[in-house]
């Protein structure tokens, strides 16, 4: 079953949420072993080979909060609440061990985590739910989306293996 949540964009397609990494497109799968590996390094800058390996830079906001040109690594240090980076590496390993959803979008495909913001529904159990928690990011604790549900920090990577987005709701 395919189904359109609720916030998305007109005509978007998303999937059921998926585990299995071995579905993933291998661009897809690509990045997000790079991504990965950069943050076993246990330093942002290490962020710095998959974010500059796309053509144009992921977009850390959706709301243009960062003027363009800015270093991304300064960026991503700054979204942190530590503001060394720690938080955004962790912020990436919990948002990855989380299932994904597909989301066709016109000629447009996207692979993002977590799936349950995009299908929310409730927990299975307390770890889980714990889990879901570690995907959001501190500032955004106090704060609910419109279903006054977290506002988990998402990852999109079109089809491509383009890494488009690493942010909050709105």
């Amino acid at each position: 079953m395919i189904r359109k949540p609720k916030g998305d964009v007109i005509g978007d397609v998303v999937s059921p949420p998926a585990g299995d990494l071995a579905l993933l497109p291998a661009p897809v799968a690509k990045i997000r072993d790079k991504i990965l590996a950069a943050c076993e390094a246990g330093e942002i800058e290490a962020l710095r080979v998959p974010i500059d390996w796309n053509e144009t830079r992921p977009l850390f906001a959706k709301s243009g909060a960062f003027k363009a040109g800015t270093d991304p690594i300064e960026i991503l240090k700054a979204l942190s609440f530590d503001r060394k980076g720690r938080e955004t590496i962790a912020l990436i390993r919990a948002i990855f061990a989380q299932p994904y959803v597909k989301i066709v979008r016109g000629p447009t495909t996207l692979y993002e985590w977590p799936a349950f913001a995009r299908h929310p529904q409730a927990p299975a159990s307390e770890e889980e739910a714990r889990e879901r928690w570690r995907c959001v990011r501190f500032a955004d604790l106090s704060r609910s989306n419109a279903e006054g549900k977290p506002r988990a920090t998402r990852i999109g990577i079109a089809a491509d293996g383009v890494w488009h987005y690493f942010w909050s709701e709105d």
